[in-house]
């Protein structure tokens, strides 16, 4: 077997394809192999190819080699299920253990005590808490704006009623107050850390509740804007450093389009949600559009 590329090496797997205990410690030391997990390798050079999410689950799966029945949650399990996480500290593999005791954490696995309800279910082939368990337990534990960005992205996979199952689940349960606050601003319209984000900044603000997602039309033209309200559409830009020119062509078309119609718009980055700017721009904005004819777009069912 060639290992060249290979991202998950079980020692069996190395044995037979003749790299014995000896070998793969002298392939550590010179950097050919990383240790995954307990009896459990990657290719150097592929390793150093995978995203951070791809080393976690490399990580997840090492762990759980290792042990009878685990069961992944928390942020290991958000990645199982590829939900959104804002800046997620994956530096542990997260189990979960449905008992009041037992919980432990080490320098590479954090056992956590849980109260399951039989909320598990199967993904890439391990068992872990299902997605709205997933993100119930995230917003117990997370910060308002971070247990937002998960929750959003989980009731775009899965149904309020099934977090809302979750969430009475987890009844007297640390942090369970918080999750519920979490659950209550969270939805499942907003298709990205930067647009969650924005809503948790724009309440954080005062501001009263933007609509999400709003198909609008004129003649030929269709948007779908971020955030309305009251003639002013608020947008989220978190392009990358580098943006073609026909991107921004194409964006700048659009923006010219909606103020042509009568739209005042505030586009917020990364640094406006960082500071008050943001703010000011859509105050800005909004004294703007305070008095104006309404935009000539009409709405999309």
């Amino acid at each position: 077997m060639d290992i060249t590329g290979r991202t998950f090496l079980t020692r069996a797997q190395l044995a037979a394809a003749g790299v014995g205990d000896q070998e793969i410690r002298t392939a550590r030391r010179r950097g050919g192999l990383v240790y995954v997990g307990r009896g459990v390798y990657s290719d150097a050079a592929a390793y150093a190819e995978t995203s951070e999410r791809g080393r976690h689950l490399l990580a997840v799966r090492g762990v759980v080699a290792a042990r009878t029945n685990p069961v992944v949650s928390h942020a290991s399990a958000a990645v199982l299920h590829d939900l959104r996480m804002w800046n997620p500290d994956l530096s542990r593999v997260h189990l979960s253990v449905d008992a009041a005791r037992g919980g432990r954490r080490t320098a590479r696995v954090h056992t956590h005590t849980n109260r399951l309800n039989g909320c598990l279910t199967r993904v890439r082939g391990l068992t872990a808490t299902t997605v709205a368990k997933t993100a119930v337990d995230l917003a117990r534990q997370l910060p308002f704006e971070a247990g937002v960005c998960v929750v959003d992205s989980a009731l775009a996979v899965t149904s309020r009623a099934d977090v809302d199952a979750a969430l009475d689940g987890c009844a007297g349960m640390t942090g369970c107050s918080s999750a519920r606050r979490t659950v209550a601003f969270a939805d499942g319209s907003s298709e990205s850390i930067g647009e969650s984000r924005t809503r948790v900044y724009l309440q954080r603000f005062g501001f009263p509740a933007f609509e999400l997602q709003v198909t609008l039309r004129h003649g030929s033209f269709v948007c779908r804007p971020d955030f309305l309200l009251d003639g002013v559409i608020v947008e989220f830009d978190g392009r990358v450093k580098y943006t073609s020119e026909q991107v921004l062509f194409e964006e700048k078309k659009r923006h010219d389009e909606l103020m042509s119609l009568g739209w005042v718009v505030a586009r917020l980055t990364w640094a406006d949600l960082a500071s008050d700017a943001g703010a000011v721009k859509v105050r800005r904005a909004m004294a703007m559009a305070k008095g104006r004819p309404p935009p000539l777009t009409h709405r999309v069912p």
